[in-house]
């Protein structure tokens, strides 16, 4: 079980606030830079061990490849226009991103992540909810991330000019994959349009 923190992005790399700390993903683009024409985003998480080499301590970074963001070609009818396809056994499932209006005669759009299951015809089918990210009054907090039970598990914050997302809640790695990939979809989403 992993403890609350806070992560931010800088181009393609996704760090935890610690001071000095490596980053803990790594994606195939830079952030900052996502597009509507692009199609596919590889996130991976990097896994820190100490190796000895000529009697010197090194750390050496692992890429675990666990996630692709996806975002086929609206003409395909996708069940979703950002979903993301596990890579690893280690990945807990397939989900998508999907908008919807928090509340009525408004412009804020708000997020559902799915957790997503293929059917025979091998189209994602939309199932239970994840998280939902809904946009808040507060200037300082843009999204606050809920659960599916409803209990906030993150707020998303710019901090410095700093895409940045404070986790208040304990989670496995495999749930703390699925959200940071989530925000990354979010985002991606948010960027294209």
């Amino acid at each position: 079980v992993l403890s609350p923190t806070t992560f931010y992005v800088a181009g393609r790399f996704i760090h935890s606030a610690d001071a000095g700390a490596p980053p803990l993903y790594e994606l195939s683009h830079s952030v900052g830079f996502l597009k509507d024409a692009d199609r596919n985003v590889r996130v991976e998480r990097l896994e820190y061990s100490i190796k000895r080499r000529d009697g010197v301590a090194q750390l050496a970074a692992r890429k675990r490849h666990i996630y692709d963001l996806k975002h086929p070609v609206g003409v395909t009818g996708p069940t979703f226009a950002y979903h993301a396809e596990p890579t690893s056994r280690q990945s807990l499932y397939a989900f998508g991103l999907e908008s919807f209006r928090p509340r009525r005669l408004s412009s804020a759009k708000g997020y559902r992540i799915l957790r997503a299951t293929h059917s025979q015809e091998h189209r994602l089918v939309r199932r239970d909810v994840l998280f939902s990210a809904l946009p808040v009054k507060d200037h300082s907090v843009r999204y606050e991330w809920s659960d599916a039970g409803g209990q906030l598990v993150a707020r998303e914050v710019d901090i410095d000019g700093l895409m940045t997302m404070v986790v208040s809640a304990t989670m496995s790695a495999g749930q703390r994959d699925v959200l940071i990939s989530a925000w990354m979809s979010r985002i991606w989403a948010e960027l294209a349009k």
